[in-house]
């Protein structure tokens, strides 16, 4: 079952009834990026691109970004897909597993807002999709670093988004694949108990 998500610029698109639902992390990380990126001519991976909605928010507000999502499980990425025709917006999705991606170019900006959760923290769904979105089963923090690693352009940045009790495990875990901590942008709010996006760079 699909619900209906109304976007700022009037386009609707779909997230599933099990997923992890959309929240005010999206718009977060997307305002986020609005304001510290300032080029006009940017190739941009997004990690974990679930039902498309950060990637299709930037392509509709900059759509000369060259904007590619990547997403473990097959429905996400023909929903993705199918959301970027509804939104009239240009990003390409395609299904991957970031602990294997190997672009043929780097990137000049990667996003990504993964899961949160250790595997031995909390509660996991029984619902897969839902499941995947929360908690490290298919990709844990090191995943991402290495990913942003192997995938950065030298001079480019990563924004990460995490909840801020997992600030000391993103330093150690970017400083063990010689990636650097440059900013970061904290959401304090009841419904995102201190949320922390962290800008990254090589090195």
């Amino acid at each position: 079952m699909l619900i209906p998500v109304k976007l700022p610029f009037g386009k609707t698109i779909f997230q599933t009834k099990n997923g992890h639902s959309i929240t005010s992390d999206t718009t977060f990380l997307v305002e986020t990026i609005s304001r510290q990126i300032s080029q006009h001519d940017i190739n941009l991976l997004e990690l974990g691109s679930g039902n498309g909605i950060i990637s299709i928010m930037l392509s509709h507000y900059y759509p000369e970004w060259k904007i590619l999502g990547i997403e473990i499980q097959k429905h996400l990425v023909e929903l993705s897909q199918d959301n970027a025709k509804l939104s009239e917006t240009s990003p390409t999705f395609v299904e991957a597993d970031l602990r294997e991606f190997t672009s043929s170019q780097k990137y000049d900006l990667i996003i990504s807002n993964p899961p949160y959760f250790p595997k031995d923290k909390g509660r996991i769904s029984p619902i897969q999709e839902r499941a995947i979105s929360r908690h490290e089963i298919t990709c844990n923090m090191l995943d991402i670093m290495e990913c942003v690693k192997r995938n950065l352009k030298k001079g480019g940045s990563a924004f990460i988004l995490y909840p801020q009790n997992r600030g000391q495990d993103l330093d150690n875990f970017a400083k063990k694949v010689d990636l650097k901590a440059m900013k970061k942008f904290v959401l304090d709010s009841e419904e995102n108990k201190k949320k922390v996006i962290v800008e990254l760079v090589h090195a």
